[in-house]
């Protein structure tokens, strides 16, 4: 039985160390997830603003020294919120998208989760299930609102990145522990699932507003079976129309980066630009990285007029970010935590939410002896609770006060949910 009490004590005891500390902005920028290595919950977040400043660790600065976790798998941005996959820690750690202030922690019917993407006000999150059975491999459904699982997906072995568009969610089946070479289409509102064949080893994906773009890996030489990996162009209005370019059965590519022109991938440490539409791959990089230091390529993406390229170094250390202009050039490197697997950058149109801000919700007079307004016309649902998690008073607000006669003098905290999004405010009872 899931214990929703331990939950809220989480969620509160979090916002009582967050709320008398420092709240920086992270608006201007990317977001780099640095996995870390397995076993030492050592996950962080570093960020990379526009002017070139880097500040890493940025979760357990923001949050009192807590930990984020163990092996950050995914990262998906809303308007409001960051969501943070932890595969090894069995969670999906929510936070406010601008102070990365800790907000809540979601594990229930959560299994080696992967990455995450949104629609209609829900999360969808791939997860692979128990490792050892290939049959029970899922996409869990977030109430974004309550932060809680709603149902799941059966899906086949594998599933990894995720991506929705026009309520449709792509999943590629890179395969788990095995090789998978499918991609699930699955109907967010039906939730039936349509699958696309394709190379061995979809390892990336892309969208635009007509084609979705998968680039398949292949099987390594290492596995004794060896094949070549492809880039497929599907048509999004009629998936039977379908472009393939094939690579040498020893090639490799991963990673894949798009913008209004041009597709982007890593083939053999080095980055490949192909023009939309061309009728071959390129024969030769665009950038040449092993110049600039790069060792082992872990994540890559182009974000706004960047090429961001993530390196693990060693796969123990500190990894590294290099940065490069549109024109190929090189513009800086940096360290960071280690692993780093992905960049991120919130973009308006890639999410279905309200739009209804809560940032600026305030409780006066606070501290109160008697009662308290809130700023707002809104109607709102408001639920109060004592520093243990309990659930102490509730109250419908419609621009009128909510009287504190009942409770003893203390801190206490406020959920305020208005149209299906929530905050929660400290108060002070005197």
């Amino acid at each position: 039985m899931k214990n929703h009490y331990t939950k809220t004590v989480v969620v509160l005891a979090a916002l009582l160390f967050t709320t008398f500390g420092f709240s920086q902005s992270y608006t201007d920028g990317v977001f780099i997830l640095n996995e870390g290595l397995i076993g030492t919950e050592n996950s962080e977040v570093s960020f990379l603003d526009t002017d070139g400043t880097l500040e890493n660790n940025i979760f357990s600065a923001q949050n009192g020294g807590m930990a984020l976790g163990d092996t950050g798998q995914g990262m998906g941005l809303t308007e409001d919120f960051a969501y943070v996959v932890l595969n090894y820690s069995n969670e999906i750690k929510v936070v406010n998208r601008t102070t990365f202030e800790f907000v809540a922690t979601i594990t229930d019917q959560i299994e080696l989760p992967r990455h995450i993407a949104f629609f209609e006000g829900n999360g969808y999150v791939t997860n692979w299930g128990d490792p050892g059975n290939t049959d029970d491999d899922f996409v869990a459904v977030i109430d974004l609102a309550t932060n809680t699982v709603t149902g799941t997906i059966p899906v086949a072995e594998g599933p990894e990145v995720i991506l929705e568009k026009n309520g449709k969610l792509f999943v590629a089946h890179k395969g788990g522990y095995g090789y998978g070479n499918t991609i699930s289409v699955i109907d967010a509102i039906t939730e039936e699932i349509t699958s696309l064949d394709v190379a061995d080893v979809p390892s990336a994906i892309k969208l635009d507003d007509s084609h979705l773009y998968v680039l398949c890996s292949g099987k390594q030489a290492w596995t004794g079976d060896e094949t070549a990996g492809g880039l497929y162009v599907f048509d999004l209005s009629d998936f039977q129309n379908v472009t393939v370019y094939p690579f040498e059965i020893s090639e490799h590519p991963e990673f894949l980066g798009l913008d209004d022109t041009d597709l982007y991938y890593v083939l053999n440490a080095d980055i490949y630009k192909m023009e939309l539409g061309a009728n071959a791959l390129p024969v030769s990089p665009f950038i040449e990285t092993i110049s600039n230091g790069v060792q082992i390529p872990y994540g890559f993406n182009k974000i706004d007029d960047k090429l961001y390229l993530a390196d693990a170094v060693d796969y123990v250390s500190a990894g590294k970010v290099y940065v490069y202009g549109e024109d190929g050039s090189f513009e800086a490197d940096y360290s960071v935590g280690p692993l780093p697997n992905s960049f991120h950058k919130y973009q308006e149109e890639t999410v279905s939410v309200a739009d209804f801000v809560l940032s600026a919700i305030a409780l006066y007079p606070n501290p109160t002896s008697a009662n308290f307004y809130l700023n707002t016309s809104e109607a709102a649902k408001i639920n109060i609770y004592d520093l243990t998690g309990r659930l102490v008073q509730t109250a419908n607000y419609n621009n009128e006060a909510v009287s504190v006669d009942g409770l003893n003098a203390g801190v206490y905290f406020v959920n305020i949910e208005i149209e299906g999004k929530t905050t929660t405010q400290k108060l002070i009872v005197e």
